[in-house]
Formats: structure tokens, sequence, C-alpha cells
């Protein structure tokens, strides 16, 4: 990214339930420079925190149809198409907000066969 590029952060906790929810401007996709008229697809980081710093997990959240998914080589650096499909977030029209925002719902699964896989 650039030096001029814009970068936020935010923070938050589940409830009970692992439920999270975040209000943004959706990313648009940018270039990148790994080579000619490369560009990276709208995606959004994760970075979420066991018990300690140690216990980490990075992962990419990327919105559906996105025809840069074919050409981005982080996304494509998991292997299983079946774990690529989980990176994709849902969108989700009954938690749209009429005249205002968007929603997407994306699961992040920390265990098991249908684990979220972990970003380089």
């Amino acid at each position: 990214m650039s030096s001029t590029s814009i970068r936020r952060r935010g923070r938050t906790a589940t409830d009970a339930q692992g439920r999270y929810k975040f209000i943004t401007v959706k990313p648009g996709a940018y270039p990148w420079g790994n080579h000619s008229n490369a560009w990276r697809p709208a995606h959004i980081h994760f970075s979420l925190f066991g018990h300690s710093f140690l216990s980490r997990l990075v992962t990419q959240m990327y919105f559906p149809g996105d025809p840069l998914m074919a050409y981005d080589p982080i996304f494509n650096s998991v292997g299983d198409e079946k774990a690529r499909a989980r990176m994709i977030s849902r969108f989700d029209l009954a938690a749209t907000v009429p005249d205002w925002a968007l929603a997407y719902e994306f699961d992040i699964v920390l265990r098991g066969r249908n684990q979220t896989p972990a970003q380089p």
C-alpha cells in the first residue's frame, strides 16, 4: 500500500453466542505492486486473540463475486477450495439497513474441520 493509504482499526468483543458486529465502509480494491497491474480484491483483515497474544488467528474476509479473487496470491495461497470459500462473506439482506448500510455475514471458526483459514 502506498504511504498515503489510510488504515483503520477496530476492536470488539463477542456476545455470549460468539456474535460480533462492525459497521464500516466496504473497502475497495487497491494496487499493491507485487507485479505489473497487480490488485488486491476488497477484503477486511481480522486478527483474533485468545487468552494471550501468543494464541492469535489472522485471516481475511473477502466479498462475494469479486473477480480479483481469482488473481490474488494471498487468497489462493489456501490450497483447499472449500477452505477458500469459508473466507468469503455472505450478503445478508435481512440485516441490511435500508438507505444506509448493506450487511455481510462472516463466521470465524477457531477449531475443527471447518476452521477459518489462517493467512500468512
